[in-house]
């Protein structure tokens, strides 16, 4: 009897709130427990130069902050830092020359691997140019024309190549694809522009150098200096995203903002482009055509034949070249535009990892040799 009346007091003690903390405890120590089994179990690897863990070590990897990333990979020494962490520099800007005889014409390209591939395609289909290729990882538009802006043909070009591609246009308003590209962040710099009084504008980055960007991140003064320099001047930029806190230890946080940062940038992404296209009046479609008639502008000057290369990808119809058509037509510019070649919503004519077949870069190569002979 005693027992019973003690059970049925000590019952008549558990208030719906303390039910609710012990509830709410018992929560907090299994999820304490999953977070410290993620961490433990898919941790991803110290050293930089492994490029491929497994896709459950990437996975609870994406959400870390692009601070914690590029402090993953980067280290002082070219010998040890990640391979992607040197590429796209403009200095030096890396030119690649693939000459097919010393006497022929050169034609240089300017942009992501998709100018990369039709240069690469230019050779295949015919012997009569040299190719020269300056690109980077997922180059926007913007890097392009500031790498155009830095070489002008090394001088010497016959032709100049200038790429856009759907995809990233958005981006065109952004510095580095470390803002953008945010699963896998890549330090490199790019020039941004902007359209003032019916002019082009640009803004350098704050680093344009491997050495300048591990001299400034591995001083925190220098380094947070900078990260304000890119929220100023960057459209994509975003604290949360970018700048590490100890919840980057949080593999369960992890994978909050991961899923923020997908959502931050579609709805970037919407301020230029909908289902029915790019939105003309956006500052991404105003300054994509400047750089259109000021790269025509200067190639021309500089004795060169300007293309516009206009890579249309899977699912984007023909929303860019229909963006930049009234730039092509004012400026009588040449131009190659890949939905002439394939459709944007053939998946045969493209590749898993969204480049063309070697059959469609092939008849884009044929396309632009055609233009060039024409000029």
């Amino acid at each position: 009897m005693n027992q019973l009346n003690s059970f049925t007091s000590s019952s008549e003690h558990r208030t719906p709130l303390s039910i609710a903390m012990r509830m709410a405890a018992w929560i907090a120590i299994g999820l304490l427990t999953i977070d410290v089994t993620i961490n433990l179990v898919f941790s991803y690897p110290l050293d930089p130069k492994i490029t491929s863990p497994s896709q459950l070590r990437a996975y609870f990897e994406y959400g870390r902050s692009v601070e914690a990333k590029l402090r993953r990979m980067t280290r002082q020494d070219r010998f040890q830092t990640a391979p992607i962490t040197l590429a796209g520099w403009y200095e030096p800007l890396e030119v690649v020359e693939k000459p097919a005889s010393s006497d022929n014409p050169i034609v240089t390209f300017y942009g992501m691997s998709h100018a990369v591939r039709l240069a690469e395609a230019v050779r295949r289909v015919s012997n009569q140019f040299n190719v020269r290729i300056v690109a980077a990882p997922g180059a926007t538009a913007n890097w392009a024309y500031g790498a155009y802006l830095r070489d002008r043909g090394g001088g010497k070009s016959r032709a100049a190549v200038l790429a856009f591609m759907a995809a990233n246009l958005p981006m065109i308003g952004t510095m580095s694809p470390m803002t953008w590209n945010i699963d896998a962040p890549i330090p490199y710099t790019a020039d941004r522009f902007y359209v003032e009084n019916a002019n082009l504008r640009v803004i350098h980055p704050p680093y344009t150098s491997f050495e300048e960007y591990v001299d400034t991140f591995y001083h925190p003064s220098r380094f947070a200096a900078a990260l304000d320099f890119f929220a100023k001047n960057d459209s994509m930029y975003n604290h949360f995203i970018m700048e590490t806190n100890a919840l980057d230890h949080s593999s369960l946080f992890r994978l909050v903002r991961r899923a923020y940062g997908q959502r931050f940038l579609r709805n970037m992404r919407k301020h230029s482009i909908d289902q029915s296209g790019f939105q003309p009046e956006s500052e991404q479609i105003v300054v994509s055509r400047m750089i259109v008639h000021e790269f025509t502008m200067d190639a021309r000057r500089h004795g060169m034949i300007p293309v516009i290369f206009l890579v249309n990808n899977l699912g984007y119809s023909d929303h860019l070249f229909q963006a930049l058509k009234p730039a092509l037509t004012a400026d009588k510019v040449q131009y190659v535009s890949s939905h002439s070649i394939v459709s944007p919503s053939n998946p045969r004519g493209y590749l898993p990892d969204s480049h063309f077949t070697d059959e469609v870069d092939n008849e884009l190569a044929r396309a632009l040799l055609k233009l060039i002979g024409e000029s």
